[in-house]
C-alpha cells in the first residue's frame, strides 16, 4: 500500500535546524477585484449582435417541418469600446467585482 502521509506533513516532521533557515520567495499579492469579463455576445456577418445565431433549414420533402441549425462560423466576439488594448471578447465591468476564487473573508462588526 502507498503512504498515507502528505508531502507537507513529511517535510514538517523533518524539522529545521537552528542553523538552517527556510528562504521562501516573496510572492506578489494579487488583487481581489475583477475589472473585465468575457463577453457572451457575438457579431455575425451582417453586424447583428446576439448570444446565439440560427439559420432555418427548409424541408426536403412535403409534410416535414423546417429545422433550425446553429451557426458556429464567421462570428466575432463582442469587443469593449473603451480600449483597443483589451483582448478580443473582453468587456469592461461598470464597477469592480470580487473574484470568485480569491480567499477573502468579508466581515462587518455592528
Amino acid at each position: 500500500m502507498g503512504g498515507s502521509t502528505s508531502k507537507l506533513k513529511r517535510w514538517m516532521s523533518n524539522g529545521v535546524d537552528g542553523t538552517e533557515q527556510c528562504q521562501r520567495p516573496v510572492k506578489k499579492l494579487a488583487t481581489p477585484f475583477v475589472y473585465t469579463r468575457r463577453g457572451s455576445m457575438y457579431f455575425d456577418e451582417d453586424g447583428d449582435v446576439a448570444h446565439e445565431f440560427y439559420e432555418e433549414i427548409p424541408p426536403l420533402r412535403r409534410g416535414v417541418k423546417a429545422t433550425m441549425r446553429r451557426i458556429l462560423t464567421n462570428l466575432t466576439p463582442q469587443i469593449d469600446g473603451f480600449k483597443s488594448s483589451h483582448r478580443q471578447g473582453e468587456v469592461r465591468l461598470p464597477f469592480p467585482c470580487l473574484h470568485v476564487d480569491f480567499p477573502i473573508v468579508l466581515y462587518q462588526d455592528s
